[in-house]
Order: C-alpha cells, then sequence, then structure tokens
C-alpha cells in the first residue's frame, strides 16, 4: 500500500507541472473570452518570455546543483548596455561585446561560489548590487539608445531559431553530456559527488559562466526590443527565473530529479500568467500578490510531498 502511494505521489509530482499549464491556459482562454489565443497575443506571450527561456535553459544547470544566480538580471541590463554603447560602431561586435560581459560576471561569480566558497545567494546578491550601481552610472538614471541597424534583427523569426537551437542544444548537454551528470551529482551531494570523482569547483564556475553568457545573449536582444538600455533593464529576472523553474516543478535542492522540462514549462506558465492578467486588466500590484500566492501554494504542495517521498525511501 505505501509502495502504492509512492508511485502515486511520485506521479503527482511529474504531471502537475502540466496539469498547472493546462489549468492556466485554459481558464485564461475562458476568462479572457478567447483572446489569449489570438496570434497577435501569443506572439507577444514569446516575445515577453524570449529571455526567460533563454535565461531558464541555463539556470536548470546551476539549480540541479542546488545553486542561485541572483545576479543575472543586473548581468543583462549590463550586457545591454555594453551593447547599447558598443553597438554604435559595430554591430556584430556589440554582440560579442555583451557575451564577453556576461562570460566576465559568470566566472567572477563562479570564482566567488566555486572556488573561496562564498554561499552562492550572497556571493551573486552582492554582484547585483555592484552591477545595479554600475548601470546608473553608465545610464546616468536615464537611457542608452542603440545603433539604427539593431532594430532590423527585432524578427520573432530569428528569435524562435536561437530560442529553439539554445534550448536543443542545453537540453542535449543537460541530458546526455557528462557534464549535466555531475550537476544533478553535485546538487544530490558534493561529498558524494566528490568521491566519485567529480571537480566541484570546476562545476560551478561552468554552471555560472554559462549563465554569464546567456545572461549577455539575453541582454543583446532585450535592448534590441526595447530600443535603448536603462539602469533597471532585466530587474526582478532573477525572481521570476525561480519561480517559473519551481512551477515547471524543479526540485528547489536540485539533485537526481532535476528535469530540464521544468524551464520550458515554468516559463510558458509564467508567461500565459502575466499576459492573462494584463489582459483582464489587473493592476501591477494585483498581479505581484497573485504571483506570489501561487508561487507559495506551489512550493508548498510539491515540498511537502517530496518530503513524504523522500521519508518514504529512507523507511524502505
Amino acid at each position: 500500500m505505501k509502495k502504492n502511494n509512492g508511485k502515486g505521489m511520485e506521479l503527482f509530482i511529474n504531471i502537475f507541472p502540466f496539469i498547472s499549464l493546462a489549468v492556466v491556459f485554459v481558464g485564461f482562454v475562458v476568462l479572457s473570452g478567447g483572446r489569449t489565443l489570438t496570434l497577435a497575443n501569443c506572439r507577444k506571450i514569446f516575445e515577453q518570455s524570449f529571455s526567460l527561456l533563454l535565461v531558464g535553459g541555463a539556470a536548470v544547470f546551476l539549480l540541479a546543483q542546488n545553486c542561485l544566480d541572483m545576479s543575472v538580471g543586473a548581468a543583462i541590463g549590463m550586457a545591454g548596455a555594453v551593447a547599447a554603447l558598443v553597438s554604435k560602431t559595430s554591430i556584430p561586435l556589440a554582440l560579442l561585446a555583451a557575451l564577453g560581459v556576461g562570460l566576465l560576471i559568470g566566472a567572477v561569480n563562479g570564482f566567488l561560489h566555486g572556488v573561496l566558497g562564498i554561499n552562492a545567494m550572497i556571493a551573486t546578491l552582492a554582484m547585483q548590487f555592484i552591477l545595479r550601481g554600475l548601470l546608473l552610472i553608465v545610464c546616468k538614471s536615464g537611457t542608452l539608445g542603440i545603433a539604427a541597424g539593431m532594430y532590423d534583427l527585432d524578427h520573432i523569426g530569428l528569435k524562435a531559431g536561437v530560442c529553439i537551437a539554445f534550448l536543443f542544444t542545453a537540453w542535449l548537454f543537460f541530458r546526455f553530456h557528462s557534464y549535466g551528470k555531475k550537476c544533478k551529482a553535485a546538487g544530490a551531494g558534493e561529498a558524494s559527488a566528490i568521491q566519485s570523482g567529480v571537480n566541484i569547483a570546476e562545476v560551478k564556475i561552468i554552471g555560472y559562466v554559462f549563465m554569464g553568457i546567456t545572461a549577455g545573449l539575453a541582454g543583446f536582444f532585450t535592448v534590441i526590443r526595447t530600443g535603448a538600455a536603462m539602469y533597471n533593464t532585466g530587474n526582478m529576472v532573477e525572481f521570476d527565473t525561480v519561480i517559473a523553474l519551481i512551477l515547471g516543478g524543479m526540485s528547489i535542492n536540485g539533485g537526481a530529479d532535476s528535469k530540464f522540462r521544468s524551464s520550458v514549462i515554468g516559463v510558458l506558465i509564467l508567461g500565459i500568467l502575466n499576459n492573462g492578467m494584463v489582459l483582464l486588466g489587473l493592476g501591477t500590484y494585483p498581479q505581484l500578490i497573485t504571483k506570489g500566492v501561487i508561487f507559495i501554494f506551489v512550493l508548498a504542495t510539491t515540498f511537502t510531498i517530496r518530503n513524504k517521498l523522500n521519508s518514504g525511501k529512507k523507511l524502505a
């Protein structure tokens, strides 16, 4: 009987994100009178979710290790600001500059946490403060316009191609490459992973560097969409990333249960939720409250079930 209960709870954990996605989608289709399904609105959902799809795909590698990056939003802003400045000289160079800035930020984060052993949240939160301060200096509390030629890249076909290629490649690495397995091993228990020959510092550094490069790419496309870099570009992205992954069924503790699909499903849920609330005319504060309540509910539900599953496995 206990085994059947355990299998039932495990099945629920696996299908809960799909159920949530279906409920949110159908719910807003009905409440909005079908406006959610229009081609223009679907395009808007993708455009608004594009950066989060990229960042979420990279965040899986970190959360699988039981790590967080609280500086990713500020990194997007910084990379976008540099891209805007360099775009006046060369657009390809602007892309390389954005990726380079992201790589540097990720490398510093990886060094602080992976080599020096500073708590991931504290290290990346400190980096967030530094980057936001630099953004205020660079943007001077205003905006930095982009070169006119960059607007030609604001094409949904290009973004869709980049997004699909990125997510597919990241999925292959997470699912089949040894690095993905090392990320899960580190999240399951660093001591055990070290005994198995995993270089924890290397795994963490690679994870943060990948996140940084992804933030650079997201920053480049963000300023293309908005037409300018601002001091608050990328604000709250780090929180939306964590919320999306949890909504998608990712364990906050990482480990063997980590699944790449959590990022895509979670971002879709969050994207439809944000868009649906706007269609219904909800203000900013009600939207934040609604997202917070849903996040707490999902987190409490999955956390309780995972604890019961782990307790059952220990007893067995």
